[in-house]
């Protein structure tokens, strides 16, 4: 049966199009609109081929700014979310700044009839600046809600809270990615939702895993990488944390490494690609700098978004992926290190038991000053390529894209 979805909240697209990529590939019949999809990445790959935005109206006119300035004075969201704001958080900046948004998606929901004609409205990212348009939708429009991980695990502002509680009551269908997402929301939000939440893993990108098979056995192309990317030729090459954001803990993950005795033996990588707040980058790199300094050993920090084939090559590379995050729910980056046969070095804390059901094979450590001590025994393991090898098949059977969307589709068919 089709069904047109009409994708709100975080438009993150290196997200979003392996999903609806992935569905319309296996079930032609959807339609699938993203008004605010958008590349993290310059080097912009066309997804449009996927997304109905042709009618999609962008700028609403003078009638739909009245309209909404009606429609708003009347809704009971409006003050209820104002005067939490105001006078619970006691921000008043912040509750205009509210209500001045709540206006803006209001018009631009006008200027496009409330989307009436779609199916469903798919939101991504449950924080309250990308759920808003919930509380302005049709009573009538059934709602999926989709957690990522963050917005989950790092978000404890009580207005937040507020309003994605309520949120998650309006909705139809709630979507995360592992069981212990589902009992955090449970937790977090109340165990009526219980029947709501489906088990939905995000497909694969495809590409980026069949560019790591393509490059696998090409030594001629991984070690001009090398030599272009800041990679070590002689040394090995050790990535800390996937992307420039504080929370995946390098600041802490270098001063551990001070205490292994043969780090001169190691090339150290930190990517300050995207991640890091543009106020923040500068005075975080620096802070970066001055600890790898001390080190005495050679050490990268890039600064350069990778495209397919260098993000693939960059995976070739490392020889030690130390993956430490505060936080996670699942890694896309840890599995293409996987995939890739690439040492992993991950944290007790982070819930990935669904790697262990894939029966995938890395080391943990229960404390970052663990780490040296990790790094050493897993040079020491006589058996260690036998279990990497392993990691490859396990992830093409367990992460299978086929079986991963019926997940999706089966969900959006039972609304």
């Amino acid at each position: 049966m089709n069904r047109r979805i009409v994708v709100l909240g975080l438009g993150q697209n290196n997200f979003l199009s392996y999903l609806y990529s992935v569905l319309k590939i296996h079930h032609q019949d959807y339609s699938i609109s993203a008004p605010f999809f958008s590349e993290l990445n310059t080097e912009k790959k066309d997804e449009s081929w996927m997304y109905d935005n042709q009618n999609i109206i962008r700028k609403p006119r003078i009638p739909h700014f009245l309209k909404a300035v009606v429609s708003i004075l009347l809704n009971k969201y409006t003050y209820i979310f104002f005067h939490y704001i105001l006078f619970v958080d006691g921000k008043g900046k912040k509750a205009f700044h509210f209500l001045y948004s709540f206006f803006k998606e209001q018009s631009f929901l006008y200027a496009n009839d409330a989307f009436k004609t779609y199916d469903i409205a798919h939101f991504h990212f449950m924080q309250y600046s990308y759920v808003r348009s919930v509380f302005l939708l049709p009573s009538t429009k059934k709602i999926v809600c989709s957690f990522w991980g963050s917005d989950l695990l790092r978000t404890s502002d009580n207005f937040n809270h507020f309003i994605i509680q309520k949120v998650l009551s309006r909705a139809n269908a709630i979507t995360c990615q592992t069981p212990e997402m589902k009992e955090i929301i449970l937790s977090k939000f109340g165990r009526n939702l219980e029947k709501k939440i489906k088990l939905c893993l995000f497909p694969l990108d495809r590409l980026s895993y069949d560019n790591i098979d393509l490059y696998r056995n090409d030594n001629a192309e991984i070690e001009k990488f090398k030599k272009d990317f800041g990679f070590h030729l002689t040394k090995k090459n050790i990535l800390i944390g996937h992307n420039g954001n504080a929370s995946n803990q390098q600041i802490e993950v270098i001063q551990s490494l001070l205490d292994l005795k043969t780090i001169n033996d190691y090339h150290l990588i930190i990517n300050l690609n995207y991640g890091c707040p543009p106020e923040e980058i500068t005075a975080f790199k620096n802070a970066l700098e001055t600890l790898l300094k001390s080190t005495q050993t050679t050490f990268y920090i890039n600064e350069i978004f990778y495209n397919k084939k260098e993000l693939a090559l960059s995976r070739l590379a490392t020889d030690i992926f130390i993956h430490v995050p505060i936080s996670d729910a699942l890694s896309g980056s840890m599995l293409e290190m996987l995939y890739a046969n690439t040492t992993v070095i991950t944290g007790t804390w982070l819930n990935y038991k669904t790697f262990k059901k894939a029966h995938l094979d890395y080391f943990e450590v229960e404390a970052i000053r663990d780490i040296p001590y990790t790094i050493e025994k897993s040079c020491l393991e006589s058996d260690r390529d036998h279990k990497v090898s392993n990691n490859q098949r396990n992830i093409i059977t367990y992460f299978n894209n086929a079986i991963l969307i019926e997940n999706w589709h089966n969900t959006f068919q039972e609304l």
